[in-house]
């Protein structure tokens, strides 16, 4: 059965000469697998580095069903641009940003477990905050508590109860003290640390 779907790409991975591995985010906050056949080479298919981390695009694929409980890897018929965030790619920083939420997203997705409508937009409002944003370490930070909290391991304290009532795009004027931003990113990462396992954040 062919999907068509709107997703966000994390994580791209070649496989072989042409080949891509692709990890991305569907608006149900869904983490699939999809397999683009001879992307690198494909220019009608893929053209135009559509399949690149951080991008919003439409595709369509081939739903496979996992067997024996293990991921299925769909494959990736067509892929067409919806918006590619021109902003993060003006500035080392603002794309440095961008891929360490994006990062962050798919180590806490799990593949095919719906988390709601709410990462999507999460991560959507964040990457275009991250192409103005004057405050990009505070723009983390209200990130990671917003998507924490989302998944029920962070403990909240007044700070942190703050940054969740603020919408993500007015990071840069949550009424907190510079040591107030420290202290929530400290405990922002340690929970992070232990709920991934004491993986660091890429």
């Amino acid at each position: 059965m062919q999907v068509k779907d709107r997703v966000f790409i994390l994580k791209k991975t070649r496989y072989g000469d042409a080949d891509l591995i692709l990890h991305a985010l569907n608006p149900r906050g869904a983490r699939l697998s999809l397999f683009a056949r001879s992307a690198l080479k494909s220019k009608k298919r893929f053209g135009g580095g559509v399949l690149e981390p951080t991008h919003f695009v439409s595709v369509i694929y081939e739903d496979k069903q996992g067997r024996g409980g293990e991921a299925a890897l769909h494959t990736l018929k067509e892929a067409s641009l919806i918006e590619d965030f021109e902003g993060l790619r003006t500035d080392y920083d603002r794309l440095e940003t961008a891929l360490s939420l994006i990062q962050l997203v798919h180590d806490v997705s799990r593949e095919g477990e719906v988390h709601s409508d709410e990462i999507f937009n999460l991560l959507g409002n964040a990457l275009k905050a991250a192409e103005t944003s004057p405050a990009l370490a505070r723009l983390r930070v209200h990130f990671d508590v917003k998507l924490l909290a989302h998944h029920g391991v962070l403990p909240v304290e007044a700070e942190e109860a703050e940054l969740l009532r603020a919408p993500i795009a007015d990071h840069a004027s949550v009424p907190l003290a510079d040591h107030q931003w420290r202290l929530i990113a400290a405990r922002a990462q340690r929970v992070l640390k232990d709920y991934l396992g004491g993986i660091p954040r890429a």
